[in-house]
């Protein structure tokens, strides 16, 4: 489910970012002699680059932090389990609630590190449209 969830998030997230491109770009682009590959490289990627941002950290965190999907497929049986679905067992099976506690911390620090690497490789520009 929230795989789909997520789709269809990055679906509107995309659609309104190229939507709020002004169509005069595209249409001096044209006039220019642009081509389609040009128009998308010069006018469209710079446009939805905040989004593009937005959408890897949705993904990288959520791909961190999954647990439904795995957890409904194996119960966390034949000895795989993703780091989410260890600490629920943690908290809930073994009640070792610090140590769940401690190990949502360090999701929570690793997710954190993962953004900030991510904002120094590819910070934000400012991008004025005129």
């Amino acid at each position: 489910m929230s795989v789909w969830r997520f789709t269809g998030l990055n679906f509107v997230l995309f659609l309104g970012a190229i939507q709020s491109i002004p169509g005069e770009f595209h249409e001096a682009a044209q006039l220019d002699g642009a081509t389609r590959w040009q128009q998308f490289r010069y006018i469209v990627a710079p446009g939805i680059r905040p989004v593009l941002g937005l959408s890897v950290i949705l993904a990288v965190s959520g791909s961190l932090s999954v647990f439904e999907i795995p957890y409904i497929m194996t119960t966390g049986t034949t000895g795989t389990s993703t780091f989410v679905i260890q600490t629920v067992k943690f908290a809930f099976q073994f009640n070792k609630t610090g140590l769940a506690s401690a190990c949502a911390v360090v999701l929570l620090l690793i997710i954190l590190g993962i953004t900030w690497i991510q904002r120094r490789l590819v910070p934000d520009e400012k991008v004025d449209i005129v």
